[in-house]
């Protein structure tokens, strides 16, 4: 009786720890915000009362608290003014239920091109997250970048900037300073 009581234990034990994981993923977060999250939303414009909307379920972890359509907010003839590349498409690619924003920028015959991806959700988590990976691996050429965002840094794949808790990224354009000049026409539209 009593290995059928532990078998039986240890059938349902993580059944329940699954289900109190879930829960756990699921709740809104009521463990208060930290103050980069709070930073983040004063500079981007929102507030803690910004809550989850009903249109993209964002909400205080968030760092931005809508979704962006970085396309729309960086066309495809500012981006190659922008860039010196011959852009004339720009295509969305976000990833919502991470808070990715994205869009590609490509020329019309596919030959030249670049992202730029805006992470709202953990996003000081995942930039710190790149700066430990991209500075332990020398090929990646890791550079810190100042004045440019609380923090930024240039590396083999592009420039990374982190704006409280938002993160953008120029990715697979030749041109550093293009890069940071692109993340410093986005941020402020965010």
């Amino acid at each position: 009786m009593i290995a059928r009581t532990s078998l039986r234990l240890a059938a349902v034990a993580p059944i329940a720890l699954g289900a109190v994981l879930v829960a756990g993923c699921g709740s809104s977060g009521g463990g208060g915000s930290s103050s980069s999250n709070v930073a983040a939303q004063v500079g981007s414009g929102t507030s803690n009362n910004s809550g989850n909307s009903s249109s993209g379920g964002t909400g205080v972890l968030d760092g931005i608290g809508h979704p962006v359509n970085v396309c729309a907010l960086l066309p495809a003839a500012t981006a190659a003014s922008m860039s010196g590349e011959p852009i004339t498409v720009a295509q969305e690619q976000d990833t919502p239920s991470y808070k990715i924003w994205s869009c590609d920028y490509t020329s019309a015959d596919g030959t030249a091109g670049f992202t730029v991806d805006v992470l709202a959700m953990d996003a000081a988590a995942g930039f710190n997250g790149d700066v430990q990976t991209n500075s332990s691996i020398g090929a990646a050429k890791y550079t810190p970048v100042s004045g440019l965002g609380d923090k930024a840094f240039s590396s083999i794949s592009g420039v990374e900037a982190l704006f409280g808790n938002v993160s953008i990224d120029v990715a697979n354009l030749n041109s550093d300073a293009a890069s940071e000049a692109i993340i410093r026409a986005l941020q402020p539209k965010l």
